[in-house]
């Protein structure tokens, strides 16, 4: 169930995808980077981990890095990116 899960997103466009939102999420955090440390530093530390993991994940998934095994594959899920991306960007952007 994993694999299949995995290589419903391990196509071209979902691979850009994550790039981009890994780019835009990356450059939003250092325009941002005071109102980063204060506010979700400061109140959220879990949050803020949320996000770098999902940068990370984003990062990892763009670039095409080949998970092979299962583990790496449940650890590193772009679905857990995207989560982490959108709440991270609606978070910033919209409160």
């Amino acid at each position: 169930m994993l694999d299949k899960l995995y290589q419903s997103v391990n196509k071209g466009s979902w691979r850009a995808l994550s790039l981009i939102l890994a780019v835009v999420l990356m450059v939003t955090l250092f325009i941002n980077a005071k109102r980063f440390a204060l506010d979700f530093g400061g109140p959220s530390p879990l949050f803020t981990s949320f996000l770098i993991w999902g940068t990370s994940i984003l990062w990892i998934h763009g670039i095409g890095l080949d998970l092979i095994k299962a583990r790496w594959k449940l650890i590193f899920n772009p679905f857990i990116g995207y989560i982490a991306a959108i709440s991270g960007l609606a978070f910033i952007y919209l409160f």
